[in-house]
């Protein structure tokens, strides 16, 4: 029988349904760094709800997935949650761009963190045109401009709500745009080429983002390895209405395949993708071999080739790893705070929410650049995730 004074230790329930290493890391560290202080942890799996509903009520701490979480008796309570309810504001790439871009308007945020951004609303391509007129009339003159020049500027296309890196593709062109977003249209060819596809018209929300020209290329392998493209997974927490902590360990997801600059049009996004998804769903297409990792600690890539595309190689040096984690903390600390004044309906604080979020963050040169050295890095904000098993449409 249970003790009775364990009723008046403070309790925490610890959650993840169809996630047992989740659910056995968190259960692990909420007993390590709490049991010792008097806290009563209860393993959520022994009884696993379904939904919210089933959740159980009156507990003092709540580290779960989003969708077990009873926010309807936490809002307002003392009771602590490893989720904010609301955080649209972070978590879609849309409502990301456009409160960075307020936040530059109103105070003066240098919105040259992330890559230059437009947002776009439309089901079907033959909106496009109506758009390009009006609301993108500066991006269709730069795809206009491609046309009479040898070194193009590239653009990315992102589905605002998809994860994996489903949907993305790579245009220098109206018509290579209007040829993406027909093809996103085709609901059969959608079925039919392969997981990365989407419609639009379930979509609707884009944005499309000037490419980083020159993106860092790191051979992190083999000493013959060839360099390729990554990006930085940086996890941080925020807490309450707003402290923000950084992990000191950041990520470099590798792509898949050697990078090749856009050009044509036809695009390879292997070379080009850095989600660790994209390499598992498309490995049967040869590429790295499987001996050779695409995950890697940023501070192990010290001592590894580096380049720029058509520069010479380098080694990467204590330097580079340290400018970029110092960049990368100015990056996040601009962007959290720009989002909590500018877009406080679509991310709602409130003092006892605490929450881990993904950010991923590109990692390139200045034009002009010719030899990466440290003092000619940059870092820039591609978007922030959610850290959790399941979808959810908060």
């Amino acid at each position: 029988m249970e003790a009775p004074y364990l009723h008046f230790m403070p309790q925490a329930w610890v959650c993840f349904p169809g996630a047992p290493y989740t659910q056995r890391a968190a259960l692990a560290a909420a007993q390590k760094v709490l049991e010792p202080h008097t806290w009563k942890v209860e393993n959520g799996m022994q009884k696993p709800p379904s939904n919210a509903d089933e959740a159980p009520r009156g507990r003092d701490a709540y580290i779960a997935d989003y969708d077990v979480l009873p926010f309807d008796t936490l809002l307002g309570s003392q009771q602590l949650c490893s989720s904010y309810v609301i955080r649209k504001a972070l978590i879609r790439k849309h409502f990301l761009a456009q409160a960075i871009h307020t936040a530059n308007v109103k105070r003066g945020v240098d919105e040259s963190m992330i890559p230059r951004t437009w947002t776009l609303d439309i089901q079907f391509a033959d909106e496009l045109d109506e758009l390009l007129a009006d609301d993108l009339y500066d991006l269709r003159t730069m795809l206009e401009d491609n046309e009479n020049k040898g070194d193009k500027t590239w653009f990315i296309l992102k589905p605002g709500m998809t994860d994996q890196a489903n949907g993305i593709r790579l245009f220098a062109s109206v018509e290579q745009l209007h040829d993406i977003f027909k093809e996103f249209e085709d609901t059969e060819d959608s079925a039919s080429d392969g997981d990365d596809a989407v419609m639009a018209s379930q979509l609707r929300h884009f944005v499309v983002q000037e490419y980083i020209s020159l993106p860092l290329l790191v051979a992190p392998g083999e000493p013959h390895a060839v360099p390729r493209k990554f990006h930085l997974r940086a996890y941080v927490i925020c807490v309450g209405g707003l402290k923000v902590f950084l992990h000191d360990d950041m990520l470099a997801l590798f792509a898949s395949t050697a990078y090749v600059p856009p050009q044509g049009n036809r695009i390879d996004m292997l070379g080009h993708l850095s989600n660790t998804c994209v390499g598992e769903r498309h490995a049967a297409r040869g590429g790295i071999s499987a001996s050779e990792a695409n995950v890697f600690l940023w501070q192990e890539l010290e001592g590894k080739p580096a380049t720029i595309p058509g520069g010479p190689s380098v080694i990467m040096t204590r330097e580079h790893v340290n400018q970029v984690h110092r960049a990368a903390v100015h990056v996040l600390g601009t962007a959290f705070g720009a989002v909590a004044r500018e877009a406080s309906i679509h991310w709602q604080m409130w003092p006892n929410a605490f929450e881990i979020f993904g950010v991923d963050l590109m990692v390139g040169c200045a034009p002009g650049t010719t030899i990466p050295t440290p003092d000619s890095l940059r870092v820039w904000l591609l978007e922030i995730n959610a850290v959790r098993l399941q979808l959810s449409t908060d």
